[in-house]
């Protein structure tokens, strides 16, 4: 099992967009071939820190995701939104 979380920061006065983005293309994922969990959260105390945490099988699972249609077209709909670039870590189970 592969686990990543990515946090993403949403630039001044565009928490909303990019929520919008993600909820539009997050459910895409869950239908993914080895996706076992895809969640994004929104911290409470600033609603500009977005966190993703998704779960997948295997490295094959992981690389079409990372290589399917709807991966490139969030991020395409999402960086006019973004300040900065994501922070991401792949993590296994011990």
């Amino acid at each position: 099992m592969i686990t990543i979380t990515a946090l993403m920061k949403a630039s001044e006065n565009h928490a909303d967009d990019l929520a919008k983005a993600i909820k539009e293309y997050a459910p895409k994922f869950l239908k993914d071939p080895g996706c076992k969990m895809y969640k994004v959260v929104k911290r409470i105390d600033n609603p500009n820190l977005f966190l993703f945490y998704e779960q997948y099988e295997n490295d094959e699972a992981l690389k079409y995701h990372s290589s399917a249609p709807h991966f490139k077209e969030m991020f395409v709909a999402m960086k006019p939104f973004l300040d900065g670039n994501p922070e991401i870590y792949m993590y296994t189970e011990i």
